[in-house]
């Protein structure tokens, strides 16, 4: 089993959601002593944000009139070696908390870069995966619908990774859920 780890949270290590990935990944390993572990944390080693010519490098609409420099070069190699990470993984555990209504912006950068080339390589089989999305956050204060808010935030979350060919999403929000999601996997 390729497990890919993904942790985003800038909060450092006693964040929710990087906790509760943490006891997923134990769980999953626990379960499958022969799992390898890929971790990348976003937020320790951020990627740099889409840029016009690296989402033209990367989804083969490249403007001859732009410079491909080095620099853009490797961003479009390194996008593609995070795609195979993630296409090669048989199950995803990615913290994903909410941070001021959204997902943080390493995060972001990272699913764009995955997203933008999917869509390139939209006529190629996806392989199927299951993701378990840790979510957490919208400790909102003044705003009364947060239940309402995280729901959003995990359908917006759950509906891009399924056009990404992940066929199984597991929203996991607190230790007692990766319990309660791993259990029938035990059972089976």
């Amino acid at each position: 089993m390729n497990i890919l780890h993904i942790d985003s949270c800038a909060l450092g290590d006693h964040a929710t959601s990087r906790q509760t990935t943490a006891a997923a990944i134990a769980a999953l390993v626990a379960e499958n002593a022969q799992a390898t572990v890929l971790y990348r944390d976003l937020a320790a080693s951020p990627l740099s944000h889409a840029s016009g010519p690296l989402l033209q490098a990367i989804s083969q609409r490249w403007d001859a009139g732009i410079p491909m420099n080095a620099e853009l070069r490797a961003e479009a190699l390194q996008s593609a070696s995070l795609l195979q990470e993630f296409h090669d993984a048989d199950v995803i555990v990615l913290g994903a908390p909410m941070h001021n209504f959204s997902v943080p912006s390493t995060l972001k950068a990272w699913m764009d870069r995955l997203l933008e080339l999917q869509r390139t390589a939209a006529s190629e089989p996806r392989r199927a995966a299951r993701l378990l999305l840790v979510t957490s956050g919208c400790g909102v204060s003044g705003v009364g619908a947060s239940e309402e808010l995280m729901r959003n935030h995990e359908q917006q979350l759950t509906a891009a990774f399924q056009y990404l060919g992940v066929s199984r999403v597991d929203v996991v929000r607190d230790l007692a859920d990766v319990q309660q999601v791993l259990a029938p996997q035990r059972a089976a």
